[in-house]
């Protein structure tokens, strides 16, 4: 059979014997239930690639291989054609089943490079922004169940992994907007376990996610400034719907319902604040790890989260930023051309637990499926004007006047 990895492993081997073990990290995958909106459709060529690292030249290796946050868009993914933010085990397990169904592919290859057993083969799952439910026991027996592997082969950590000298999570924890409360990670809701789920989780879908079928592909452009400059109505409509929103529904929500999973401080306040004054809605975590190299107790740390790929040394320590699986473009030519951006993870040889060489691997990955990518990425520009023209669009608007209506109809029940 021919090499599926698109480079030449063997350039990246390091000497014989100078190690034992090699971590394979990849993020933000983002498998969704499949159909246009998934932006991940190379399960099958991605199954390929990770199988690849049971072969020669990492035959003779102990391989884990971390997928490090946001592997499984279990955030888009809808359950019974809703979004709803109380996400109970059953919810993530109904979300779940239609990505497995989606991403045999996947699936199946991690069940048979995990084949030779846990001590020469393990898979984890960190825990990102977009795979919260992966927190439910009940999602990870799943999702063994599916590989068919035994429970010291497939792992979950959690929000962080340590390896050795090397130290691995998403990034997602230093961005207050996503930061998930590690000491309370579920809530009890109406007899019901809920996740406990960040503002800025809530916020996404409950708004962001109205507007998915009409913004999904510009979603995947980059850089995301271009795109505003390109067309200002995108950004003028996003900052409509967000102002909207963080102004007006969330917090009223908060005061009628005391809804458990919505909260309200002043970090919270602060940041939407700067968030929506700046227009700038995408925080860099990369400053934290930075300063995190300098108290020497990882010798490499990698995250993901940002989408774009990175590397910084402080001596000899190391810092990798995987960019994203997931499809995406650049543009180019005043927009006229999308450029598939090629797919990048890390590679980090151990000696011992001690990190001997790390790196991140590019890659073209494979060719855009036929109908992925329109023609033009202005198409969009007309509906774009009509949800502009209501100010906030009338998804938006005709889910704020139902749920209005519920709760004015729960008062007056509850009226002696």
């Amino acid at each position: 059979m021919a090499d599926p990895l698109p480079f030449s492993p063997a350039l990246r081997r390091p000497p014989e014997g100078a190690a034992d073990r090699l971590l394979v990290v990849m993020s933000d995958i983002e498998m969704g239930p499949g159909g246009p909106l998934d932006d991940f459709p190379h399960s099958d060529f991605l199954g390929e690639v990770l199988l690849a690292y049971g072969r020669e030249p990492f035959a003779d290796l102990a391989v884990d291989l971390v997928f490090n946050g946001d592997t499984l868009d279990l955030l888009k993914t809808p359950w019974q054609d809703t979004h709803p933010h109380h996400i109970t085990a059953e919810v993530a397990l109904g979300k779940l089943a239609q990505i497995i169904e989606a991403h045999g592919g996947f699936f199946d290859a991690l069940g048979e490079f995990l084949a030779p057993g846990p001590e020469r083969r393990r898979v984890w799952f960190v825990v990102g922004n977009h795979d919260i439910d992966l927190l439910f026991p009940e999602v990870c027996d799943a999702i063994r169940e599916r590989i068919g592997a035994p429970e010291d082969s497939v792992r979950f950590p959690g929000i962080e992994l340590d390896i050795g000298d090397v130290h691995i999570e998403h990034g997602c924890q230093s961005d207050p907007m996503f930061a998930v409360d590690i000491e309370e990670p579920f809530l009890e809701h109406e007899d019901n376990r809920i996740l406990n789920l960040p503002w800025g989780t809530i916020g996404l879908l409950e708004m962001a996610l109205r507007l998915q079928p009409v913004l999904f592909h510009l979603d995947r452009l980059r850089p995301r400034q271009t795109l505003f400059e390109l067309m200002p109505e995108v950004q003028e409509l996003l900052r409509s719907v967000a102002f909207r929103y963080w102004t007006r529904d969330y917090w009223r929500n908060w005061l009628r319902q005391r809804d458990p999973v919505k909260k309200v401080s002043w970090t919270l306040f602060k940041d939407i604040a700067y968030r929506l004054g700046s227009s700038d809605f995408e925080l860099s975590v990369t400053a934290k790890f930075q300063a995190l190299l300098k108290d020497g107790e990882h010798r490499v740390i990698v995250i993901g989260h940002e989408h774009a790929a990175g590397m910084w040394t402080w001596g000899g320590r190391r810092l990798l930023r995987t960019g994203c699986m997931r499809d995406e473009y650049m543009l180019e030519d005043e927009g006229t051309a999308q450029r598939r951006i090629p797919w990048s993870w890390a590679e980090i040889y151990l000696k011992g637990g001690e990190a001997v060489r790390s790196h991140l691997v590019d890659a073209e990955g494979p060719p855009s499926l036929p109908g992925r990518v329109p023609e033009s990425i202005f198409d969009v520009l007309p509906r774009v004007r009509e949800l502009l023209a209501t100010s906030h669009g009338p998804e938006v608007s005709a889910a704020v006047d139902e749920q209005e209506m519920d709760e004015q109809e729960s008062e007056e029940e509850d009226e002696p």
